[in-house]
């Protein structure tokens, strides 16, 4: 383990931190000094009360809203604008209360275990050693290969998992999640679609990374629930890439950041991360057999093509409407949630040295698509243990379409 490691234990704690949202353009107003993707302090700072972060934009009636974190000393600046809504006093207590490590709604009654793996709950969040254990557990019942594909900042394995569902057929469908650690349903949610893979006997090939970001997924469970990073030490201050601002397409474009504290450093180029170069290696070596690649993400209620740099179509646009159309189709279908489709530019936001753009557009995989999973806002980051379920069946169902679009090879329920 590196120094920032050893040096970081305590957990963050966000007590008297206020979660408030109101309209997007009175943030400027009412912070002056706030540049949207940097805290004031970053965490590990001496006086966290004097904090301020974007956690999320939420957009309603056609108007955009930012829901923030305000440390203690920032809230009286909220009497200056009517226009706000609390949404939590106390973060901290927010999370603790139900949205945090092993804490499963008391709405949902059904546990959900996997037949596969003893012991592992699918209805839960599940941290990264458990993680592991069901993917090396796997091994020994499944018809699975789980093989490291390098290393983290801090000695951890990076791991994937093929399952070769058609020995037959040269393709490939490439799935990945957790490349921003906060977003805990993307690893629940690729867990399931693994399970229902095998379970189903699907005749398809996956290749699949569950977990891009283990570092930061770690530190999300045992230092800050809302670290997005890497946790690569860059300066004393400040620490972290936005390993989704690190691919070389369009990198130091629009929509990162060259700004070490910022949430969307891009780091100071193209792969300079071990998750990027190592998941990058796996995806180019296998370009020619994949057919089909999904990145998971969390959250807006989703499902993007390229390009996430450019608000210009590419050459596929038609192509890829088609695909997103019968996967909106059958999401839909599923639990009767409504998920947006289109290119990622202009369903969304501008982004550069994306994944799905380089996949696309660098390893010339023509499929390749981004979904950000529930919800639209309402809590975020912080989804509720009893939403996996739901969000992993429906978001099943959508990569089911997909593959049948694509490989025109259909699978059963």
């Amino acid at each position: 383990m590196n120094s920032l490691s050893r040096s970081i234990s305590v957990p963050r704690n966000y007590s008297g931190h206020t979660v408030v949202k109101l309209l997007s353009n009175e943030v400027p107003k009412l912070f002056p000094f706030f540049n949207g993707s940097t805290l004031s302090h970053q965490q590990g700072s001496k006086n966290s009360d004097n904090e301020l972060e974007e956690l999320w934009t939420v957009n309603e009636m056609n108007s955009t809203f930012s829901v923030l974190r305000l440390g203690p000393a920032h809230r009286h600046r909220l009497k200056r604008s009517t226009g706000y809504s609390i949404i939590s006093d106390d973060l901290q207590e927010w999370i603790n209360r139900g949205f945090g490590p092993n804490i499963r709604s008391a709405r949902s009654t059904k546990r959900i275990e996997s037949v596969l793996v003893r012991d592992f709950r699918l209805d839960k969040y599940q941290p990264l050693d458990e993680i592991y254990r069901y993917l090396d557990e796997l091994v020994n019942v499944a018809p699975v290969r789980v093989f490291d594909i390098g290393e983290t900042h801090e000695g951890r394995k990076i791991k994937a998992i093929e399952i070769r569902g058609n020995s037959q057929d040269p393709r490939l469908v490439w799935i990945d999640a957790t490349i921003h650690a906060r977003e805990w349903i993307s690893p629940a949610t690729i867990i399931y679609i693994i399970e229902q893979a095998l379970v189903t006997k699907a005749k398809v090939n996956f290749l699949m990374v569950p977990v891009f970001n283990p570092d930061g997924y770690e530190y999300s469970w045992t230092v800050d629930r809302l670290w997005r990073k890497n946790p690569d030490a860059m300066t004393e201050e400040c620490n972290g890439v936005d390993l989704n601002r690190n691919f070389d397409a369009s990198f130091d474009g629009q929509g990162s950041s060259d700004d070490v504290c910022s949430q969307l450093y891009q780091g100071p180029s193209p792969f300079s991360e071990p998750e990027t170069r190592s998941v990058g290696h796996l995806i180019w070596t296998m370009r020619k057999n994949i057919k089909l690649a999904i990145s998971i993400h969390s959250f807006s209620q989703l499902w993007a093509c390229p390009y996430a740099y450019d608000t210009a179509p590419t050459p596929h646009y038609r192509e890829h409407m088609e695909v997103l159309k019968a996967i909106q189709d059958a999401v839909y279908k599923t639990h009767g949630v409504q998920y947006t489709i289109g290119p990622l530019s202009t369903s969304l936001y501008v982004g550069s040295g994306f994944s799905m753009d380089w996949m696309y557009e660098r390893a010339g995989i023509a499929h390749s698509y981004l979904v950000e999973l529930r919800d639209k806002g309402v809590y975020g980051f912080l989804l509720p243990a009893d939403q996996i379920i739901p969000t992993a069946t429906e978001t099943w169902a959508g990569i089911k379409a997909a593959i049948y679009k694509v490989l025109d090879v259909k699978i059963r329920s």
